[in-house]
């Protein structure tokens, strides 16, 4: 049996609300007031050793505006602006079918947004007895939302999404990345030994740093964002100081830009592989996604600062694309694995400069590129895995899905908040998410590097093959999910997705067409055999066409395989011994602060302060079968009284049960481990932190 659980402060004249307790003016850290139960209830989980409680970060920790900036563009520039762009125009053999997919990569980024915008403000939401329902913004990316949309059967949705994003989910391509470009720079000759060496290194610095402090790895981030857009803006000047008139016009004359070069075949995997290349740079645009709930008053921050980042680094990279095509002729634009950054700082700022100086500062900007990815995806990924062993189906799942807090007195380990406060430095992180991250990570790197067969080394093969992989694993296959989800949701007769969505119903039908489709086409497309194409680019013709793609379909068959026995294995445990496996997710909100002067109507009346949350109680469990309960439903009696609580989920108030994401009643007493009873009769002043408000 799974369950989640919601608890509230009730407002005294209508029997249900919410919190509104305020600090006081003299605190000078967020401490939210509770009302007595739930300080008992988290004081009990925190000293129950099978029970986790999870804090968001307070007001002053949380990711501000530019914080959120430069996860977006750390994490969308990375190597695809260099590598991709190369790919592209040596794929499609023509200036203007190039620069059509890269509008074909920026239209998959902004419908893309305006989707992952509606839902991250909207889902999961929770439906309170008089019927009105909200939503809390919660972290994991696509998990959330996939369990919304495919409520049965039971943790498929999760597994099949959870076991995929941890093989592909990892920053191996980026760290080989780093590893290339730090060799290309002190003009190194490229080793297994040294590439796996400078590879695991980055991934182990990334790893650690997250895990002993958020705070200087949120700084890096935003240090390492802030030099990356100062790079390609440098980029862009240097591109229009020294642009070659000549070879502009010839590349771009009309007559000539849409035919391919002489000599080229066409084939239909060769423009599926540019798209899905064309699709990768611009795949990071849903990061502030996969941490929405540590972002600052998530309401009022999230949408604005992550549609405008987006829009702006496309512009950046449409921008840099045409530049290339405006300084480098044909000659050498449509040539097999060129370096495409090379040559576009040989002609223009490269003029009377030894090329080994232009090669040192190009994998310098590449090695910068790279790192600040490592580092930001590090960090968002960490929490997506932490959000897949919250669901209960992973083995270990309460030490995966636990905080850690690094002290100088006690190393990493699990202490109550209430132990922490006098040790010289406590800050919580996901370390076990992040020791899974790096295991899968430094094991990929390994494959990928000692792989090659050849007398002369190339990290080419290996990292091209993970790149295609992740690219199709988990950008082309979850987003044309995502996609075909919000057309059900927009265009199903019945569904009231219009009234519930802060994005208007026409920009949101238009925006699902788009982004289902411009991801629905490399789906299929790259399936199509090219008897001309037989390997995939960038691999020296080792890797098989569809070896990218029979991955990532291996995997998401694995994880398939690994829903059933788990499957399986509940039956049985329920068979055998008549128990049945509880997951109770009880999250605790705050309207304060953060919460209030929201006017816009978003899953409540006009002016409704929005719920910000604060604490989660998670209990990994097994409880008797009572035998009554049928699939997704369990007994259909409420577990407790509905006093003021809520209900997740679109399922009728009278439905205790449901599937992960949907029919939970709370109102229930915490000795059951199940909820919190709201006493109708508390009065409005809370105490929280010790103080009396």
């Amino acid at each position: 049996m799974y369950q989640q659980t919601a608890t509230a402060e009730p407002d005294p004249s209508t029997g249900f609300g919410f919190n509104q307790a305020q600090p006081p003016p003299e605190a000078p850290d967020w401490a939210p007031g509770l009302d007595p139960q739930d300080q008992q209830a988290l004081y009990e989980a925190r000293e129950d050793h099978d029970a986790i409680v999870e804090e968001i970060p307070s007001e002053k920790d949380s990711l501000g505006r530019f914080s959120v900036l430069c996860l977006i563009f750390n994490r969308m520039i990375g190597s695809g602006i260099f590598n991709a762009s190369s790919q592209i125009f040596y794929n499609t053999q023509s200036v203007a079918v190039t620069l059509l997919l890269w509008l074909f990569g920026v239209a998959v980024a902004l419908s893309g947004i305006i989707l992952y915008i509606e839902l991250g403000l909207t889902v999961p939401r929770w439906q309170r007895p008089d019927g009105t329902k909200i939503s809390t913004p919660r972290s994991g990316g696509e998990l959330p939302y996939l369990n919304y949309f495919l409520k049965l059967p039971r943790f498929l949705a999760t597994c099949l999404f959870g076991v995929s994003f941890l093989v592909f989910g990892n920053t191996a391509t980026n760290s080989i990345a780093f590893a290339a470009a730090v060799l290309q720079a002190s003009d190194t000759s490229q080793t297994a030994g040294r590439m796996v060496a400078i590879a695991l290194a980055v991934n182990t610095f990334s790893c650690l740093l997250h895990s002993m402090s958020r705070k200087w790895g949120i700084r890096l981030n935003n240090v390492l964002g802030s030099l990356k857009v100062t790079m390609l803006v440098i980029m862009v000047i240097f591109g229009l100081r020294w642009l070659n008139l000549d070879v502009a016009r010839d590349n771009f004359d009309s007559s000539t830009s849409l035919k391919r070069a002489d000599n080229t075949q066409w084939g239909v995997y060769k423009y599926a592989e540019a798209m899905i290349y064309a699709i990768f740079p611009f795949g990071g645009f849903h990061q502030a996604n996969y941490v929405l709930a540590e972002i600052k008053a998530p309401h009022k921050n999230f949408a604005r600062t992550s549609g405008y980042g987006v829009l702006f680094i496309c512009c950046l990279f449409m921008t840099i694309t045409i530049l290339y095509a405006a300084n480098i002729p044909k000659a050498d634009l449509f040539t097999a694995d060129l370096d495409i950054a090379f040559n576009f700082f040989k002609r223009t700022v490269g003029s009377g400069v030894a090329e080994s100086k232009i090669k040192a500062a190009c994998g310098s900007l590449r090695a910068l590129s790279a790192i600040g990815n490592v580092i930001v995806f590090t960090f968002t990924a960490a929490r997506v895995k932490q959000e897949v062993a919250k669901e209960g189906v992973l083995p270990g799942s309460i030490y995966l899905a636990s905080s850690y807090e690094f002290t100088f007195r006690h190393g990493f380990r699990r202490i109550p908040d209430h132990q922490a406060g006098g040790f010289l430095h406590t800050e919580k992180s996901p370390a076990a998410a992040l020791a899974l991250h790096w295991t899968v990570t430094s094991v990929l790197i390994l494959a990928a590097m000692l792989s090659t067969d050849s007398v002369v080394f190339s990290h080419l093969p290996g990292y091209s093959l993970l790149l295609m992989a992740y690219a199709y694993g988990l950008d082309v296959i979850w987003f044309s999910c995502i996609g075909v989800g919000m057309l059900y949701l927009r265009l199903w007769p019945g569904s009231n997705w219009r009234y519930k969505s802060p994005i208007p119903h026409v920009v949101g039908v238009i925006a699902a067409v788009i982004f289902t489709v411009t991801n629905i086409v490399p789906l299929v497309m790259i399936w199509v055999y090219d008897p001309a194409q037989r390997y995939i680019a960038h691999s020296s013709d080792r890797v098989d066409w569809f070896a990218p793609q029979m991955t990532a379909m291996a995997v998401l068959v694995a994880a398939a395989l690994y829903w059933v026995g788990f499957r399986v294995w509940l039956w049985q445990k329920r068979v055998r011994e008549g128990v049945v496996w509880e997951v109770v997710r009880t999250p605790i909100f705050w309207a304060g602060s953060q919460g209030q002067g929201q006017a816009q109507q978003q899953g409540g009346a006009q002016g409704q302060p929005q719920l910000v949350q604060i604490y989660e109680i998670i209990r990994f469990k097994w409880r008797v079968w009572t035998g009554d309960e049928e699939e997704g439903r369990g007994s259909g009696k409420p577990e407790g009284p509905q006093q003021g609580g809520f209900w997740e989920g679109e399922v009728p108030v009278d439905d205790s049960y449901g599937n992960g994401g949907g029919g939970y009643a709370t109102g229930n007493n915490y000795g059951s481990g199940s909820g919190n009873v709201l006493n109708q009769n508390q009065q409005q002043g809370y105490q929280g932190h010790g103080q009396k408000y």
